[in-house]
């Protein structure tokens, strides 16, 4: 009797703690377009993932004579890995603490006279990133579930990948649904980079368009842009999955090319996200 009685409680206890309301709805490594879900109150969810980008480029130099020359430059970023903290405050509310091991890897090839190679390597802590989501409108027939995103980025690390001081960023997530399984994402950002003798402006939006393929397996597509003061736009496009391995854990993959001279050539991202009392 005793048995039964706790094997009720224990199962009372689990359905509680890990109900349909309770479960992972999204994860923020990877996918571009954030969602406008909130972490239930009392709820934490670790997200732990990666982000890397690869460009190629070329430049010939006296073409077509036989002093022809050129430089070839590879360059590699990571953000890998990458540790967020979600955690649900209120019922409209969650806190956010993140942090991030960056690396990058530069090489430079040359086939003129004198033939060499330059290889360079950064690696460090970056900033810490912390803030809160704010859920401010439901979706309902005629507004889109709205929720807005404020930021600040800490100087850690390596002075090489942080700005001076802290800096701000702040975000506006926007999601519609068409029908049951097809649902539209929109975001729109704007931040600044505080460095000593100047501060760095930067905006970004992107939208994505997402797709129910099953209860647990689900696709996106997404076109997202970065601008920056006085350089030229960042474009790039992008499609992935998400799979739900359980109620309180999700897996998210990326990968994608950019569509302008400034964006990467190729970038990959993945993500999984594990959620507890």
């Amino acid at each position: 009797m005793k048995t039964k009685i706790l094997f009720l409680f224990l199962f009372t206890l689990i359905s509680n703690i890990y109900s349909q309301n309770d479960s992972v709805a999204s994860v923020d490594h990877s996918k571009v377009t954030l969602s406008t879900d909130i972490i239930p109150q009392w709820k934490v969810q670790m997200e732990v993932g990666g982000t890397s980008w690869y460009s190629e480029d070329t430049k010939n130099y006296d073409e077509g004579t036989p002093w022809e020359y050129f430089f070839t430059r590879y360059d590699l970023s990571m953000d890998l890995p990458s540790l967020t903290f979600r955690i649900g405050i209120f019922k409209n509310i969650e806190a956010r603490v993140a942090g991030v091991f960056k690396q990058e890897f530069h090489i430079t090839e040359s086939n003129s006279l004198l033939i060499w190679d330059q290889r360079t390597g950064y690696y460090s802590g970056g900033p810490i990133e912390a803030g809160v989501k704010i859920k401010l409108f439901e979706e309902s027939s005629l507004v889109p579930s709205t929720a807005i995103k404020a930021d600040l980025f800490i100087p850690a690390g390596d002075y090489y990948f942080h700005m001076d001081y802290v800096s701000p960023v702040f975000r506006l997530m926007l999601q519609k649904h068409v029908s049951k399984n097809f649902s539209v994402g929109a975001n729109a950002g704007y931040g600044w980079n505080v460095y000593d003798y100047f501060t760095d402006k930067y905006g970004n939006y992107s939208v994505s368009l997402n797709v129910n393929v099953s209860k647990k397996l689900g696709a996106f597509a997404e076109a997202f842009s970065y601008f920056q003061h006085r350089r030229t736009p960042d474009h790039r496009l992008g499609a992935g999955l998400s799979y739900s391995f359980a109620k309180n854990v999700m897996a998210v993959v990326q990968g994608g090319f950019g569509i302008s001279e400034r964006a990467p050539d190729i970038f990959g991202s993945g993500g999984i996200g594990f959620m507890f009392p």
